[in-house]
């Protein structure tokens, strides 16, 4: 009887053994180097602050963009990471293009505007950025076309209220087999837009 309740202990003791998934900041990850099963956590909190709804208009466009930081999401089943998901409504002449806004979610990781990669400083391009300065750049598709491209995401204010300037430009669209047509250009301009937050 002794062995058996020295048995069941020794494997409730194993069991118990797991191995614990290793915790990293995000800025340790690398697509080349990914550790399975880790969690590439926002330690710093650098991706705070930039939640919520921004809104550009002018006379002939509507531009909501609404972003959330997401937490301990995983998008391949291999690792987990903090990031910034976000969606888009644009309209323009009165006519709504697009609006992927009920896609955003607390779990969402697969939206059509993702990213955690934080610039600091002038690196990559920002001439009057302050030495201290973050900016946030994030990857986007267009729902309508095969372009993708890239967001750039400064803090600033406008008539006292917190707003952001969105920087977008196309990366390009999807490969293109050789003497097929270009597809359609992307639905959001390139340039920069001041969007007050909502």
């Amino acid at each position: 009887m002794k062995n058996y309740i020295t048995f069941a202990l020794f494997f409730i003791l194993l069991n118990s053994c797991m191995a614990q998934s290793p915790v990293l900041d995000i800025k340790d990850i690398s697509v080349s180097n990914t550790i399975k099963g880790a969690y590439y956590k926002d330690t710093k909190n650098v991706l705070n602050g930039y939640d919520g709804t921004y809104l550009y208009n002018n006379a002939t466009i509507s531009f909501k963009l609404k972003l959330q930081k997401n937490i301990m999401t995983s998008r391949n089943g291999v690792f987990y990471e903090d990031l910034i998901a976000g969606e888009y409504q644009w309209i323009e002449n009165g006519v709504e293009k697009v609006n992927t806004l009920n896609q955003l979610t607390l779990t969402s990781n697969d939206n059509t505007i993702i990213g955690k990669r934080i610039l600091i400083g002038t690196v990559s391009g920002c001439d009057d950025c302050r030495p201290d300065e973050k900016r946030l750049r994030l990857g986007f598709s267009d729902p309508l076309s095969p372009n993708y491209g890239e967001i750039e995401i400064r803090k600033t204010t406008v008539n006292g209220k917190d707003a952001i300037i969105a920087y977008i430009w196309y990366t390009g669209p999807i490969a293109v087999k050789e003497g097929d047509p270009m597809p359609k250009p992307g639905t959001i301009k390139s340039g920069d837009y001041i969007m007050i937050k909502q």
